[in-house]
């Protein structure tokens, strides 16, 4: 009590100095100054100075140094009188709580990372009650404390009242004590051993046991010390040198602080096992903190037991824990990972606030008794949001950690007052994205309790046991609460597998309008989901081994679960699955590449552009990976992130809009994964078409539902019963109360369907249109209806009745929020009204909160819901730094708050309203189609232009939203609907070109039949207007030249994706369709047209001609005359790039005649106006590939079949020596082009193995330098088979190590089978048809005396695949070369077999 009233008498009401830094720094120098070294303690050190042992040499008590424990502001040493001080003069504020009892000190944590010594007991809460209690310069004792003083003193005032009413009482004020002591002796303690006696005992020991020691005090230690301490080289340290040091490296800092508090009871019973449970505990989760802060490199400040009750303190920006992206990447993500740990290892609940801003860092205390501290207004604020009077069991968090991290969709909650800020903090929650998404849980809902039933029955089972993937499907008509019954299902199974004590990972989407046209959609949210358990199996694995208690899903300890009899029982609450430690998506993503030997390119195709990662690279000019690759590589990440659970549930809702190889991800899961139960929503498929494939749609509804696999509910609409249930709950009355007139009314006005119901029974409770009786139930008011006693014959009307009601300002906005899609942030809808009222930056906040009082109407009536903040944006945040604002001087510091941190910020974070962005979403998709029916085409139009122009100008301030194509995808859905065909196709275009890079052509045609639509729909409908390319003549007289170039582009590329799939026929229709474009718009004679748009026209027509996709009279009259158009408008244009291709393609034709001679005259004009220096980057820019080097390959074949193989030798020589070397080999389809017929050709003149070592160098070597062994290229499939062919032709009397791998390849039946099947016809324009080299293979092996005992099976073979490649390329009319070869190697295979079995 004395000391306390010391204390408080000595520090209160001082005056604090302006420099932090030099008042501190002349403070403990007169400390240490004044100190003392004894003689034996000099001779210790210089024993030990070697090992870098701190030295503790004060011989006198420790002093007081006189400074604010929250500012680090030293005292003015000058003892003025209080009563004079400045009223402005900052102050010290000092008060105390005294307590007294039995306490346990316990040491936590381990030998190796860090501990702490923790003190708990009864004296705590004492100190807690009476400090609360006390004011500025007073000492308020516990009664504990007080009926000590009592028996030892006087105690003034009415303390035996204090005593009987349980209240801490005031034994202090300043220098004034009410108490004094009648003796009052000191306690001796075995703890105040001498220094003396230490270091005897330390002296005995030997080195290795010093270092031992010295490493156990260390992790009692604040890192920093720790790591500063083991830098310092000097050999002899003494106590003046560590103050020096300590003083020079004490820093403001820019820190994120954390306080973590377990809600755990740590009062000390007295029950030993009891106590020891609790000592354990709390050993656990010190443990468990730890082991998450050091995999993120994170510094445990402290873990005590204080007036806040159990708490953990840890920081990021400290020296050692720094990092880019601190917040984002590393200090939100450990946060949520201890707080979610905690909970699943040790069934601990806990609240946390967390903050960023600048603090002082460095050493606070005496010469003697001194730590490291971090001190400031934002470490204050982040106790006061972990505190349970703001915290409700939530992470809280600032705006500055709110502005610094991307990744977490943020609640904005409302403000508080905070010690240090002169204004109110605005706070936050972070909330996981899957609850955002997917909605919440209700507690009472009405019906569909046997289909949830059902679903628990089927997740239980396979919970239960490790069985094979189950598929349920849920269809539902619109309105029929299917996505509340995916909802609430969802979060049954999840509670019910907790309660099984099993391991259940939930991952959830709801797929929107426009995902059709997203590839891979889905797994932009599922595929992050899982990726947060990537880990997750290691770390439970070494728990397992380490016995860990706090595992509650340990096999041995699973509990039983009856779904009937728990039904009620079961704690509903929306929580993620997620549980990982690694910093980002993108670390996470780059893990599962390497764990699964995923190709590099993955990170760049699929990470970057389909999942919208920012990956930090850039593309390379590699091709993509197959679309098969990328989808089993998804698979095969979902099943490893996720094989460690006992369960996984894969809820997917409105899959009606999931794109087609999303589909085909969730097949493959299905297919290969174990324990995953896909529960699937979708409206009816027979009205709305799925882009499942249809063989496993097929396979689903037979095979694998008869294997128990594939479960189907239908959900139908509610009974009279359920609806008078409804009816019941809405209105809070009885179903006995209830007229059957007013049950049947609203049955028949909202069709039984749940969602519509609850419409109608709204708008019957906010208008109070019930009534009683006059027999005395409850029924309608009167209305003049005949329909319905509601007034509306339909629920259309009732929803256009709610929409009438309100003020004109709400239906504008929700007019806009209709236009930007289902769901939406207020920054976009906020952003697009600064673009359509030109709202000025002084006005932004203000427009910003008068459109969110709009949008709060409109959830008010039910019409929008709330979903919180959103940003699709992972990775580095290049867009946010964060740096410590530089006061102009000292004074200004000095007034400052050391909180203040500068962000700068650009983009949409530049936005006063980014901190408290939230996402609303409507409350069913029948509103947004209300209000859509009754605008206006040209408001709508509008309104799509507005929002069209705020997203382009954000993509285009940020630079990863470039590359990202859903993005993209969403800008360009406004421009098309906004009717703005310039900006569409220009954006189209874009987009569909990296589709079909990527080989997404399905989806690139759906984007450019998106544009065309725009003009295509668009007319009178006459029958008798003259359309050309669908597009009425009216409208192509009146379009300019700008438009005509998009057209034909679109046209173009469309063709283009059409024939890369194969489908030749309606690549020609595309392609015609241009050509009709540019004969019949007047524009085009225009001198403004830009002529080369149109030339890939005719070689894309060329290109389907080959493919046999247009049927010609027997003059092949249509091909000469779109050659001559072609050469004709290419000598126009005076461009060698596209006459050079114009001739080129007039020699194929030639030769497609039989006109081989003239066609050989082309290769003359071609050679006079060819540079490969100058123009095969622009040849294969236009075309694709050098279209008109490849002339001189296709004259190989015309050589041939005039029978002149000289001439064939020698033009095989030119392209090997002086095309190829010049070409670019990163262009490996047009190396493979140039090269083919070469191969052949030195093949049948004794010259196999010199084109084996042309193939390795110009083709496999290239590509394996590029794109690595992995990736892939439309001929690859051929790659081995040729050069197995090139092996055996060029060996055929030596021996051949690989002939057994060569055998075993030729006996397989399926390698004959060419994927894709288009290589046959393709390459059968080139030379022999790609069968007839396989055909080969088999022949060649026959004829080797090592394969005797094959030899007639071998033979046969080659003879029936020969067979089918003549058959090929006379059905197909490839060109007369493949025929030839084709013919002439059957007929000597024959003549081979024939010879045989005459020798037999």
């Amino acid at each position: 009590a004395n000391c306390a009233a010391s204390i408080v008498n000595n520090c209160s009401d001082y005056l604090v100095g302006s420099n932090p830094v030099g008042g501190r720094r002349g403070s403990m120098r007169r400390d240490s100054v004044r100190s003392t070294r004894s003689s034996f303690e000099e001779n210790f050190v210089r024993r030990r100075s070697s090992l870098d042992m701190p030295s503790d040499s004060s011989s006198e008590k420790d002093k007081l140094v006189r400074r604010t424990s929250q500012r680090g502001l030293t005292l003015q040493r000058d003892s003025s009188s209080r009563s004079g001080l400045d009223p402005s003069a900052a102050t010290l504020n000092v008060k105390c709580g005294i307590g007294v009892g039995r306490v346990a000190g316990i040491h936590v944590g381990d030998d190796i990372s860090r501990r702490e010594y923790i003190i708990l007991g009864d004296p705590i809460d004492q100190v807690a009650k009476a400090e609360a209690a006390a004011s500025h310069g007073e000492v308020f004792a516990s009664p504990e404390v007080i009926e000590y003083l009592a028996k030892i003193g006087t105690v003034q005032g009415d303390w035996e009242t204090a005593l009987k009413e349980r209240r801490p009482m005031r034994i202090a004020l300043r220098e004034e004590k009410f108490f004094e002591a009648h003796q009052c002796r000191r306690r001796s303690s075995n703890m105040s051993a001498s220094a003396d006696n230490v270091l005897q005992r330390c002296d005995n020991l030997d080195y290795s046991e010093l270092i031992w020691l010295k490493r156990m005090i260390s992790l009692y230690a604040h890192p920093v010390v720790v790591n500063d301490d083991n830098e310092t080289t000097s050999r002899f340290k003494t106590e003046s040198d560590d103050l020096e040091r300590h003083l020079a490296e004490a820093e403001l800092r820019n820190v994120y602080t954390c306080f973590i508090s377990p809600l755990i009871d740590y009062k000390i019973t007295g029950d030993e096992e009891k106590d020891k449970q609790l000592f354990n505990l709390l050993n656990d989760i010190m443990n468990l903190a730890r082991r998450q802060l050091d995999r993120a490199c994170g510094h445990l400040r402290q873990f005590i037991v204080d007036d806040k009750g159990v708490v953990l303190i840890f920081t990021f920006g400290l020296r050692g824990s720094t990092f880019p992206n601190m917040i984002a990447h590393h200090a939100i993500p450990v946060t949520l990972s201890i707080c979610e740990s905690l909970l699943e290892e040790l069934g601990v609940k806990t609240t946390a606030g967390a903050t960023f801003g600048k603090v002082y860092c460095g050493v606070v205390g005496g010469s003697k008794r001194h730590e490291f501290a971090a001190l400031g207004p934002s470490v204050n604020l982040a106790a006061r949001l972990m505190s349970p009077k703001t915290n409700s069991g939530v992470i809280l968090v600032d705006k500055n950690v709110r502005l610094l991290t991307s990744q977490i969709f943020f609640k904005p909650l409302p403000a508080v007052k905070a010690k240090g800020y002169t204004e109110s903090v605005p706070i936050f929650e972070p909330v996981m994205a899957g609850e955002n998404e997917w909605g919440q849980t209700k507690t009472n809902i009405v019906g569909r309790e046997t289909e949830m039933k059902e679903i628990m029955r089927v997740a239980k089972d396979m919970a239960l046991s490790r069985i094979a993937s189950k598929f349920l499907f849920v269809s539902a008509a619109s309105g029929t609460g299917k996505s509340t019954l995916m909802v609430q299902s969802t979060e049954r199974v999840r509670a019910m597998v907790k309660k099984m004590k099993k391991r259940v990972i939930v991952t959830r989407n709801i797929s929107n309008d426009g995902d059709s046209r997203v590839p891979f959609s889905l797994f932009r949210s599922i595929f992050r989901d899982v990726l947060l358990e990537v880990r997750h199996e290691d770390e439970y694995s070494q728990n397992s081994l380490q016995g860990s208690k706090g595992d509650s899903t340990r096999a041995d300890s699973v509990v039983d679960f009856s779904i009937s009899e728990q039904w009620d029982s079961l704690s509903l609450r929306s929580q993620s699955s997620k549980n990982s430690t690694m910093s980002t998506d993108v670390t996470r993503f780059r893990f599962i590449c390497e764990e699964l030997n995923a190709p590099t390119e993955f990170v760049e195709i699929v990470g970057k552009r389909l999942l919208g990662l920012k990956t930090g690279t850039s593309n390379t000019g590699g091709s993509p990976p197959e679309l098969a690759k990328i989808v089993d590589f998804m698979a095969d990440a979902f099943v490893r992130c996720t094989k460690h659970a006992d369960l996984v549930l894969l809820a997917l809702d409105d899959v009606h809009w999931m794109d087609e190889m999303s589909w085909k991800v969730v097949q493959a899961i299905f297919e290969r994964g174990q324990n995953v139960l896909s529960l699937i929503g979708s409206r009816p498929p027979s009205a709305n078409p799925l882009t499942v494939d249809k063989t496993f749609w097929s396979e689903l509804q037979s095979t694998y539902r008869d294997d128990g696999r594939y479960l189907e509910i239908s959900l139908q609409p509610f009974n009279e019963m359920e609806v008078q249930q409804m009816i019941s709950f809405t209105l809070d009355i009885g179903m006995n109360e209830i007229d059957s007139s007013f049950w049947r009314n609203v049955s028949t006005t909202s069709g039984g369907m749940p969602h519509y119901l609850s419409y109608a029974l709204e708008t019957i409770k906010r208008n109070n249109l019930t009534i009683k009786l006059d027999n005395g139930l409850v029924g309608l008011k009167s209305s003049e209806g005949d329909d319905s006693k509601l007034g509306f014959g339909s629920v259309n009307e009732l929803l256009l009745y709610r929409l009438d009601a309100l003020d004109a300002t709400v239906r504008n906005a929700l007019h806009l929020a209709a236009v930007l899609g289902n769901d939406f942030d207020l920054l976009d809808a906020a952003l697009t009204y600064e673009q359509m009222f030109r709202v000025r930056k002084t006005d932004r906040w203000e427009s910003a909160m008068g459109l969110c009082s709009l949008f709060d109407i409109a959830i008010d009536e039910g019409i929008l819901e709330q979903s919180f903040a959103v940003e699709d944006v992972t990775g580095d945040d290049a867009d946010c730094d964060a740096v410590v604002a530089d006061s102009i001087n000292e004074e200004e510091k000095m007034r400052a708050s050391l909180g203040n941190v500068a962000i700068s910020l650009r983009g949409r974070k530049s936005h006063p309203l980014y901190a408290e962005n939230r996402r609303y979403r409507f409350t069913h998709d029948s509103w947004k189609t209300s209000i859509l029916n009754i605008m206006l085409d040209g408001r709508k139009a509008e309104l799509h232009e507005y929002v069209a122009i705020t997203l382009e100008q954000e993509m285009s301030e940020e630079a990863h939203n470039q590359d990202d194509l859903k993005w993209q995808l969403r800008v360009f859905r406004h421009w098309n609907s906004s009717g703005n065909f310039a900006k569409a196709s220009e954006l189209g275009l874009k987009i569909g070109s990296q589709m079909m890079i990527m080989g997404l052509n399905p989806q690139a045609i759906m984007i450019f039949n998106d544009v065309l639509d725009i003009w295509t729909s668009t007319g009178t409908d006459c029958d008798d207007e003259e359309r050309y390319g669908d597009i009425e003549a009216s409208i192509l007289d009146s379009i300019d030249v700008q438009e005509l170039e998009y057209l034909i582009k679109l046209n173009i590329q469309k063709g283009k994706a059409f024939s890369s799939l194969g489908q030749g026929k309606d690549g020609f229709k595309a392609f015609q369709s241009a050509l009709d474009i540019l004969h019949y718009a007047p524009c085009a004679s225009s001198t403004d047209f830009d002529r080369s748009v149109t030339f890939p026209i005719f070689s894309g027509l060329f290109v389907v001609l080959k493919f046999g996709a247009v049927t010609q009279d027997s003059e092949f009259s249509y091909e000469k005359n779109l050659c001559k158009q072609f050469v004709e408008q290419a000598r126009l244009n005076n461009d060698p790039v596209h006459y050079g291709r114009a001739v080129a393609m007039e020699g194929e034709t030639l030769a497609r005649l039989g006109n081989f001679e003239e066609a050989l005259e082309t290769l003359d004009v071609i050679k006079s106006i060819y540079d490969i220096e100058s123009q095969h980057a622009a040849i294969c820019k236009s075309y694709g590939s050098d279209r008109v080097g490849q002339a001189f390959h296709h004259s190989i074949n015309w050589n041939h079949a005039l029978g002149q193989t000289d001439a064939a030798l020698a033009t095989c020589k030119y392209i090997v020596d002086e095309i190829v070397p010049k070409s670019d080999p990163k262009n490996v389809h047009n190396t493979i082009c140039l090269l083919y017929t070469v191969f052949v050709t030195m093949k049948e003149n004794g010259m196999a193995l010199e084109a084996r070592d042309i193939f390795k160098l110009r083709l496999v070597e290239p590509f394996e330098q590029y794109f690595g062994s992995n990736g892939s290229t439309f001929s690859k499939p051929l790659w081995k088979p040729i050069l197995m062919l090139l092996d055996l032709q060029g060996n055929q009397d030596k021996p051949i190590d690989n002939v057994d791998e060569y055998l075993a390849w030729a006996l397989d039946e399926n390698n004959y089978i060419l994927k894709p099947a288009m290589l046959e016809g393709a390459w059968g324009n080139f030379g022999p048809t790609p069968t007839a080299l396989l055909a080969e293979i088999p022949y060649f092996l026959s004829r080797r005396d090592d394969c005797i005992k094959h030899r007639s099976c071998l033979l046969q073979r080659a003879i029936t695949q020969m067979a089918i490649s003549l058959d090929n390329a006379k059905s197909q009319n490839m060109i007369l070369f493949a025929q030839m070869y084709a013919q002439q190697k059957l007929d000597t295979m024959k003549a081979y077999q024939k010879e045989c079995m005459c020798n037999n």
